[in-house]
């Protein structure tokens, strides 16, 4: 069964992905469009999380009938890594362009890490049972917490969760120096330990497809799922914060929950009741989401290079725009606009049935 609300929550994802990169000005941003500084959780928290989710069902429900058929796995498993490595690839050119400079060139970033997950990810679905899997996961959940929380901190002599005095910052800077997130240069939103962890994620995300698959209404379940999964990390983050840049166990399973409970929704609206009235710009966005998020990250990198009166080309526009808005509804009319354009631009390859897929 392809399931119409998976589609629709991975366009809305997608939109609100494109909604948070792109502000007409970072100096003025609503709060619920910024990332937390550090522990805590945001709307713009819950879009990355919701992403990686989405990948662990598209995983099952795009491989599930080629294993079950018998297909061969080392085929499949090839064929996945390199999807993983087109991602990555398209990741770095995205960090390196437009100056190209290899030398101080950051290696995490977002396609980086869907690459790495869903690479690792698929290759456990092919290979490793549900069991196994679920394993995996505790593993990581449990191990992450007890790592980050007990385990001394090279150079600073007790474990921390600090900024820049934690394991997942010590690991980057061990691994990544001089290759980071420009605005810290100490350790990566998508580093290391952290993009380990939100491989639990997607494993999350192939447990709940493969619960899809073996009943015909899996909306009370994926509700009920869902709350347990909100309360088990509120609960824990009691002692471990939820915290999206160390990509802590709390977080991945209070995210979680929060993706389980709209996808419940999802299902019951989009799926059992067939409303679907209204959905087709989030459709088109869910059926190329590369599509949209590589093209609204590079033609952002392109229009600072358009100069109108010595100022950027989105700077004149936000410049023009707040002499009849505030400023922070100027910044969100902007944002929202680029959103609406890779909207147009998605619809029209939906209605001609191209789907840029790698």
């Amino acid at each position: 069964m392809r399931y119409a609300s998976v589609d629709i929550l991975r366009g809305l994802t997608v939109a609100v992905m494109i909604l948070v990169n792109n502000p007409g000005s970072w100096q003025h941003v609503h709060p619920w469009l910024l990332h937390a500084e550090w522990h805590g959780c945001s709307l713009a928290d819950l879009v990355f999380p919701f992403f990686l989710f989405i990948v662990g069902l598209s995983i099952v429900f795009s491989l599930s009938k080629a294993l079950a058929t018998g297909a061969d796995k080392n085929k499949l498993a090839l064929k996945c890594i390199k999807r993983a490595l087109i991602l990555i690839g398209l990741g770095l050119f995205l960090n390196l362009f437009p100056d190209f400079d290899f030398t101080h060139l950051r290696f995490p970033g977002v396609l980086q890490r869907i690459g790495i997950v869903f690479g690792l990810a698929s290759l456990l679905f092919i290979y490793l049972n549900e069991i196994q899997r679920r394993g995996l996961a505790i593993f990581i959940l449990i191990g992450y917490w007890l790592l980050l929380t007990l385990v001394p901190v090279p150079g600073i002599g007790e474990a921390s969760l600090e900024k820049n005095q934690n394991w997942a910052s010590w690991v980057d800077q061990l691994l990544l120096q001089g290759h980071m997130w420009k605005y810290s240069m100490t350790w990566d939103p998508e580093g290391v330990l952290s993009t380990i962890a939100a491989l639990v994620t997607v494993l999350l995300g192939i447990s709940t497809a493969l619960y899809m698959q073996k009943t015909t209404s899996p909306v009370k379940g994926l509700a009920i799922l869902g709350a347990v999964s909100i309360v088990v990390g509120l609960a824990w983050s009691l002692i471990f914060p939820i915290n999206k840049a160390l990509w802590t166990s709390p977080f991945i399973l209070f995210t979680a929950g929060i993706t389980l409970a709209m996808l419940s929704l999802a299902v019951y609206f989009f799926d059992e009741q067939k409303v679907i009235k209204g959905t087709l710009p989030f459709r088109a966005l869910g059926a190329n989401p590369l599509t949209a998020y590589f093209g609204a990250e590079l033609l952002a990198r392109v229009l600072i290079f358009i100069k109108i009166h010595n100022i950027t080309f989105p700077e004149y526009v936000f410049e023009k725009t707040s002499h009849f808005l505030p400023e922070i509804t100027a910044s969100f009319v902007l944002a929202l606009t680029t959103v609406l354009f890779w909207i147009m631009v998605t619809t029209f390859l939906y209605k001609k049935k191209i789907y840029i897929k790698i």
